[in-house]
């Protein structure tokens, strides 16, 4: 990809793209649509970014809503490398596959932010794709604290895993769009690492000594 999206999206995502003009329009898409949410994106702003003509952005993705549909078949096919490991009892792996999902949800995080029940008709394909997405997520996340939790990492009360879920969730979603609302001048990747640590600090009373030393250390 080019030098325009680093930063703007992490490396793992990145690796997604090639040079080729259908990767260059989906990367740039993601970018917008993150950036200003799915619908006030145009199709003629994609392709300007992009740096081709709008014509050939049409040969690719007739409308959005085939980007829509790419975007979702990319942060699928990420979870689930993400979550090639997920049954691991070792305390890095688990650390580490909350740091990547993190990453993958900061990179497609127009998916589980916009409300798309006003964008899109709910008998519409794409509307229940993003919702299969968000239901996915919200139920991952959950498993991940209770995973992490029978391993010794966390250790909560029955009643705190789906209030401290729903946290991490909110941080998640919306934690980019208040960050450059009062940080405008700083950069998204330290935007994104702020975010982690604001994640961290929520799940700190709940982690294990071990749990703790090995954020600690990844952090820094």
């Amino acid at each position: 990809m080019t030098n325009a999206a680093t930063g703007l999206l992490t490396a793992g995502t990145l690796d997604l793209f090639s040079v080729k003009t259908r990767d260059k329009l989906l990367a740039t898409s993601l970018i917008l649509f993150n950036q200003r949410g799915f619908g006030a994106v145009t199709t003629a702003a994609i392709a300007e970014r992009a740096g081709v003509l709008e014509g050939s952005l049409w040969y690719h993705f007739r409308t959005k809503k085939d980007l829509l549909a790419a975007h979702i078949g990319l942060i699928q096919n990420v979870f689930a490398v993400v979550n090639a490991k997920s049954d691991s009892g070792d305390d890095e792996v688990i650390i580490d596959g909350i740091f990547r999902a993190y990453d993958v949800i900061w990179d497609f995080r127009y998916l589980l932010r916009d409300d798309f029940s006003s964008l899109l008709e709910e008998e519409d394909e794409a509307f229940h794709a993003v919702q299969a997405v968000n239901d996915f997520l919200d139920d991952w996340t959950e498993g991940r604290m209770r995973h992490a939790e029978i391993h010794g990492l966390l250790n909560f009360k029955e009643n705190e895993v789906e209030n401290i879920s729903e946290i991490i969730l909110v941080i998640g979603r919306y934690w980019m769009d208040f960050s450059h609302k009062k940080y405008p001048e700083e950069q998204d990747v330290k935007l994104r690492q702020k975010g982690i640590k604001h994640i961290f600090t929520v799940l700190k009373s709940f982690l294990s000594d071990d749990a703790v030393g090995l954020i600690e250390a990844r952090l820094n």
